[in-house]
């Protein structure tokens, strides 16, 4: 029997009963949490202690929306685009990317993310990532993937790996294609994309509303959840009313689209760090006039839509895509709703877990979850979200594992003047 005991920590238990815990210890026996409360009485013999004075310890970060085998596109060149960079990691071979993702699992676990939802690209090898991580193989999140995304014949990243398929019956055959591979989620491409802008149009709808519904009832059929990637508000709307559980960038919404949302109980994955490093990768390589138009055009447009969807009550949840960073993400969503600051943490711990369809298992510290833990160094409560990226020890089913921040991702390496 394992046991763990985190004694001396400021517990944000991701709660709406009791959200602060002072001077709190928890006890996890075997990855269970079967304690959490104020740090009294000895600790039980043979137990690990782990001192976290000075901490905060928050439930497992979440990452729903992630590309595993392409995440070193974080750490951006100062001579290329995003999209240059992207085209050149999808060209190596298989056994590279596989050990790329391997080394992006460990690193995003060490930082403090204890689940990801990854969309492929390609897609094989988050399956099998998947599994090798639910094997203990390697070491990693908790990790639900979808394989390759679907997408029309030329659509969006269909260079990169996507499936292509086109009328209602192709689309059913791709979806029941991805789960026989073994896919977690299924994602569909219902727009163009920012990845590839200007060559691709980020505004124009792809599939049409009957092709998502053909295939999004499929997945659901399975026990599957979906995802949409749709910028445009026709694109979102198209996703909305086809059944998709959720919309991924979701940059132009308007009141009647937000207002279907709620509607279906569909939940938004912004991925608001990753849509704005686009155009600071733009402005790092001297393109300033793609930075210019990307800010101006999108960026502000994409936070007016993730205030308009939080005031209305959609779940919103933090997803990174591939060059964004979860405590950016939560530093964005804040920026945009002003919302409280222990709110804007549900988006990474308690909402995402529910969208991730395992509150069961984590989002929450409760006794009878798992252990899935972020052990931070500082006050989260006075600080800011900063404290997270500073993790001392980070708990996935009650395994240990040192913490190790992730390098700042392009926007905010310029902005604190570190390129």
């Amino acid at each position: 029997m394992s046991t763990i005991v985190i004694r001396h920590a400021t517990v944000l238990t991701g709660t709406t009963a009791e959200p602060v815990v002072p001077d709190a210890r928890i006890v996890s026996v075997d990855g269970e949490i079967t304690e959490i409360g104020p740090d009294r009485g000895p600790v039980p013999d043979g137990a690990t202690e782990l001192d976290a004075t000075g901490c905060t310890v928050v439930p497992g970060l979440h990452n729903l929306h992630d590309h595993v085998a392409r995440k070193s596109l974080r750490i951006s060149q100062r001579t290329t685009s995003y999209r240059s960079q992207s085209d050149v990691l999808m060209q190596q071979p298989a056994e590279f990317l596989a050990l790329h993702t391997a080394a992006n699992l460990a690193a995003q676990l060490a930082s403090g993310v204890t689940t990801i939802r990854d969309f492929g690209l390609p897609g094989a090898g988050g399956i099998q990532a998947m599994r090798a991580v639910r094997e203990g193989v390697i070491p990693g999140p908790r990790l639900y993937s979808g394989g390759d995304p679907i997408c029309i014949t030329g659509g969006h990243s269909s260079n990169w790996g996507a499936m292509e398929a086109d009328g209602e019956d192709a689309v059913v055959r791709a979806v029941r294609t991805q789960i026989g591979r073994g896919a977690a989620v299924v994602k569909f491409m219902g727009s163009g994309g920012l990845g590839t802008y200007p060559e691709e149009e980020p505004g124009i709808p792809e599939f049409t509303e009957a092709e998502l519904r053909a295939g999004i009832t499929e997945a659901h059929k399975f026990h599957r959840p979906t995802a949409t990637h749709a910028y445009s508000t026709e694109a979102i709307r198209n996703a909305v009313r086809a059944g998709s559980s959720t919309i991924e960038h979701g940059a132009f919404m308007d009141a009647a689209v937000v207002a279907e949302m709620v509607e279906h109980g569909t939940a938004f994955v912004p991925t608001l760090s990753s849509v704005a490093g686009i155009g600071w990768q733009h402005r790092l390589y001297g393109n300033e006039y793609l930075f210019g138009r990307i800010q101006n055009e999108i960026v502000g447009r994409h936070m007016e839509s993730v205030a308009l969807a939080w005031k209305a009550g959609v779940p919103v949840v933090t997803g990174t895509d591939t060059s964004g960073e979860v405590v950016e993400e939560l530093e964005l969503i804040a920026e945009a709703t002003g919302a409280d600051r222990l709110d804007v943490l549900a988006s990474a711990t308690r909402t995402a877990a529910q969208v991730a369809r395992h509150s069961d298992l984590t989002g929450t510290i409760v006794p009878g979850l798992r252990a899935d833990l972020l052990v931070a160094e500082g006050d989260l409560l006075t600080e800011g979200f900063e404290v997270l990226r500073r993790p001392r020890w980070v708990l996935r089913d009650g395994v240990v594992t040192p913490g190790r921040p992730l390098p700042l991702g392009v926007r905010l390496s310029q902005l604190r003047g570190l390129v």
